[in-house]
């Protein structure tokens, strides 16, 4: 397409230099007119129009496509892909299995688990720094425990006995204890007591033993309020009315708490002060002990920070072992084509084959806009903008029209056979009628001006960086007028400055030369492309032009400019 491009401007370009050269010599030496070859028509000034355009053709393609790659090496764990395939945003395509990254990741969560343990250990021994009575009653401090005495989680500082309910087990007569139940009351003799205390039967038990005489005895168990004058450790009888008689124990039983708490000090460290003496009383919340650590705030520190990195590795592993999954990225359709189109690569990796990472199993496209990659000469590229609207015409659907949009223009340029090309990729919304791989067609619109004075090409002549026109006066007489021109299409340009609509402009119809060698082809397209060469009116050379270049302003897409004997023509 290029080089046919370039084949229509060469041969127009040799017209204009004839043109040129002959206008030059008409114009230094005023030769006279020739029938055989040249002529001159008169042109009015007209509005018109002028559109510029940048064109170009290439196969459709999704604007939307992710390869489906295997991100490491592994076994295949799910294969959810066919050859050809629509699927959902979301949908699990493959899974791939890594034994390795999994029991890193299962062990990296253990330690994280006994790291946080730890962590709590050391914020409960710091809470536990000052001991506290966890219930009222007589303490009973460890032995050997004083201040500065050193201690450990495990440490037992005392024992805290509630003195307000005591609890005692006398044997029974199997026969009477079998006539007695729990709720019934009966007295309680402390030996050096003249008084009896009454007592409550908490429980009568199942198992029976014997005495020293054959009888059977069973235990009931006693409960008494503490008024103040029983303690443990003292020697009880008791005695149970059954039936209008009363009953005695066969035994002394002795008195003891029922409710005790053991404290410890919960905490490593050194007891710095001990606030209760053995054998006093306490109450709830009293504070017993006070114990001290250099290390401990240090170690929670230190534990938070291993936590921390912990986190990350398990973090990292984590995202490993997710990117193992791989998801449909959009809605649109799977296709192992996009691979490999003469061989259905999926069927190397059945589940439980070995796959490598890299491995391409195909890609998923998202039809709903499509993209022609076009590719845009040097000398149009300054023209070319993203957000350019473009006309897209498809071979295959004749008669249709798409609107595009230029979304990316290329910075990094292709040459070839000395021609330089940039990519411009121009977007359209398919209505569901575009596929991969069409053939397409794009117009971009560089520039659309409307109601604007118009000439033909051939009338400009160009002096010393100005451009004139001959004018025709009504009188039949002729003057060179200075113009200034704007945007230019392949056969007019716009007048600016100089002329009015309906001025009659003489324009030079010359013969010119349609048939060329190849040869002479080949020398023209290598001097177009920039190259010094003769051959031509005053030496001249050709080069490529971005539009709008050269003295008298304005724009176009893929202007030619010639140089040749003093004289350029656009």
């Amino acid at each position: 397409m290029a080089w046919l491009r370039y084949k229509k401007w060469i041969i127009g370009v040799l017209g204009l230099l004839v043109v040129g050269a002959g206008t030059y010599v008409y114009l230094q030496q005023k030769p006279k007119k020739s029938a055989a070859s040249v002529q001159d028509k008169t042109v009015e000034v007209q509005k018109g129009e002028i559109r510029s355009t940048v064109s170009g053709t290439s196969q459709f393609e999704a604007r939307d496509m992710q390869n489906i790659i295997a991100p490491a090496d592994g076994t295949i764990k799910t294969m959810n892909l066919t050859r050809n395939q629509p699927v959902k945003k979301g949908d699990i395509l493959v899974e791939i299995a890594d034994p390795t990254l999994e029991t890193n990741l299962q062990e990296a969560r253990t330690s994280l688990q006994q790291m946080e343990n730890d962590l709590n250990d050391l914020r409960t021994q710091q809470g536990n720094l000052q001991i506290t009575a966890p219930i009222g009653g007589k303490l009973t401090l460890s032995g050997n425990l004083d201040t500065g005495s050193n201690t450990t989680k495990s440490s037992r500082i005392g024992t805290i006995a509630d003195l307000s309910l005591l609890t005692v087990k006398l044997p029974f007569l199997l026969e009477d204890a079998a006539q007695l139940k729990k709720g019934d009351t009966l007295d309680l003799a402390p030996d050096g007591f003249l008084l009896t205390k009454t007592g409550t039967i908490a429980a009568v038990g199942t198992l029976t033993r014997s005495d020293s005489s054959g009888g059977k005895l069973v235990d009931v168990e006693v409960n008494v309020a503490n008024d103040g004058t029983l303690d443990a450790g003292m020697k009880v009888k008791g005695t149970a009315t059954i039936g209008g008689r009363r009953v005695d124990s066969l035994e002394k039983g002795t008195l003891e708490y029922i409710k005790t708490e053991t404290v410890f000090a919960g905490a490593n460290g050194t007891i710095r002060e001990l606030k209760v003496k053995n054998g006093s009383h306490v109450n709830p919340g009293d504070v017993l002990a006070v114990i001290g650590s250099d290390t401990l705030a240090g170690d929670i520190l230190n534990k938070q920070a291993a936590i921390e990195r912990q986190k990350a590795t398990i973090t990292g592993l984590e995202d490993k072992l997710n990117q193992l999954t791989l998801k449909a990225p959009f809605d649109g359709v799977f296709s192992t084509d996009f691979a490999n189109k003469k061989t259905n690569v999926l069927a190397s990796y059945p589940v439980g084959a070995k796959v490598e990472g890299t491995t391409l199993f195909g890609a998923v496209a998202s039809l709903d806009f499509m993209q022609l990659p076009i590719q845009v000469d040097e000398l149009d590229l300054p023209n070319v903008k993203s957000g350019m609207k473009a006309e897209v015409t498809v071979d295959s659907l004749p008669g249709r029209k798409f609107e595009g949009e230029v979304t990316q223009v290329s910075t990094v340029g292709t040459t070839t056979n000395g021609v330089t090309f940039y990519d411009a990729v121009v977007a359209v919304k398919n209505t569901g009628d575009l596929r991969y791989g069409m053939t397409g067609t794009a117009n971009i619109l560089i520039q659309d001006k409307k109601d604007i004075l118009v000439l033909p090409m051939e009338a400009l002549q160009q002096q010393k960086g100005k451009r004139f026109v001959t004018v025709e006066r009504p009188n039949g007489t002729r003057e060179e007028k200075e113009i200034k021109i704007g945007i230019r299409s392949k056969t007019e340009v716009e007048v600016t400055e100089g002329l009015k609509e309906g001025d009659k402009v003489v324009v030079p119809v010359r013969q010119q030369r349609q048939n060329l060698s190849q040869a002479e082809i080949d020398r023209l397209r290598q001097q177009f492309q920039g190259g010094q060469g003769g051959g031509f009116p005053g030496g001249g050379t050709f080069q490529m032009a971005p539009g709008g270049a050269g003295a008298g302003g304005g724009n176009t897409g893929g202007g030619t400019r010639i140089n040749g004997g003093g004289q350029t023509g656009r």
